[in-house]
């Protein structure tokens, strides 16, 4: 090849590098408003504070993205169990509640890389400890656990694949803490840093119980897959949990946030 041919086709290339630059910043910045929908009652991890405003980890890591990216993400409260619906409907654009990764999840949204790992395990009334120190001590006792999150699903593995039977009680919000504190049911399958966030805040006097966790689970957050905004919404998320994780930032949240680290990002 020429050199006059050599550097006509640097220069092509040169020009598709910069026009795609170009076109990338541009999509990001034609984002407007970007919704993560949270349902506020999950401290530590997205509550309302005393202004009654929106606060916690997740509310932190959406304001560390938005910063790096130049976008306006709002935290917007949703009920729990209308949060997928919203996304689906694009009402809101992600959800920010420790969301697991499951099969079933990928097949309908796209995720961005891992920020946390997550492992659920059983709260019980402090000094009970040992009351479910294993699986099987979980026979003809009544499990609260939140309806629709994967922690509904673990507890069903659990009967299959330990072979014990108990009582799984769905609920709708977060208040099943409070019931095992006044005796309603047994324990609750939950995630302990925010268990023991709550605890702690209502004076409830929970422990985890001894039983070792089941699984440990990778929480990203979920986009729809079938619309540009989605997929480009997951890249840039992905890029930038990336970044904070290299730099520090996302585990220096999580020991703010949660007293310890649990970031994992791949």
């Amino acid at each position: 090849m020429g050199r006059k041919k050599m550097v006509a086709v640097l220069a092509l290339l040169m020009g598709a590098l910069v026009c795609e630059n170009a076109e990338a910043a541009l999509a990001k910045k034609d984002l407007g408003i970007v919704r993560a929908g949270i349902d506020g009652a999950y401290p530590p991890y997205c509550y309302l504070n005393n202004k009654d405003e929106v606060d916690g980890f997740e509310v932190a890591v959406m304001k560390e993205i938005a910063k790096r990216n130049g976008l306006d993400i709002q935290c917007q409260v949703t009920a729990w169990n209308s949060m997928f619906g919203q996304l689906d409907s694009g009402r809101i654009d992600t959800v920010a509640e420790t969301i697991t990764i499951t099969e079933e999840r990928q097949a309908k949204y796209v995720f961005s890389k891992s920020y946390i790992e997550d492992s659920n395990r059983f709260l019980v009334r402090a000094g009970k400890e040992d009351s479910i120190s294993s699986f099987k001590d979980l026979a003809g006792k009544k499990i609260g656990v939140a309806s629709g999150q994967s922690a509904y699903n673990q507890l069903l593995a659990i009967q299959k694949e330990q072979g014990v039977q108990f009582e799984i009680a769905p609920y709708e919000t977060s208040t099943n803490a409070y019931d095992v504190s006044i005796g309603r049911i047994d324990a609750s399958y939950m995630n302990p840093v925010a268990g023991m966030d709550m605890s702690n805040k209502g004076n409830m006097n929970l422990a985890v119980a001894s039983c070792p966790a089941f699984m440990a689970a990778r929480c990203a957050y979920p986009f729809r897959k079938d619309t540009e905004r989605g997929r480009l919404l997951a890249q840039i998320f992905s890029d930038t949990l990336a970044e904070m994780a290299k730099d520090g930032t996302l585990k220096a949240l999580c020991v703010k946030w949660l007293g310890v680290d649990i970031s994992r990002v791949e």
